[in-house]
């Protein structure tokens, strides 16, 4: 299963590889930052740092075509007040599972953008 989709950001892009890389260098360097702050949050069971941090995270993930996780921040942004506290940690726990995946792809993308460059 594939975690990642470039299409927008190949069209972003314009075909320009190192504005392409660029782009999944800061995806590599934020996510981490981001989920952190995300299982920091979670773990005091703060619920509008959660939703704070989804939000800000929204428009790069869908920038990276991760839409899996749209559904689950949606629904955490608009009930974060009033869900259930085993739900929400559910979803944000699919969230971070889904991220860590989204990020593994983007380093072997990075990876391989490297090694092919050096070729």
């Amino acid at each position: 299963m594939r975690y990642i989709n470039l299409e927008n950001l190949e069209n972003i892009s314009r075909g320009d590889d190192k504005r392409l890389f660029k782009y999944l260098i800061q995806f590599r360097e934020l996510i981490p930052e981001r989920t952190a702050q995300l299982q920091n949050a979670l773990q005091l069971a703060d619920r509008v740092q959660i939703r704070q941090i989804l939000h800000k995270m929204s428009p790069q993930l869908q920038f990276f075509g991760i839409t899996n996780v749209v559904d689950p921040i949606q629904r955490l942004e608009c009930e974060y007040q009033t869900m259930a506290i085993d739900e929400l940690n559910t979803l944000v726990t699919k969230i971070l599972v889904t991220l860590e995946k989204a990020l593994i792809e983007v380093s072997q993308l990075i990876d391989y953008k490297q090694n092919n460059q050096n070729t």
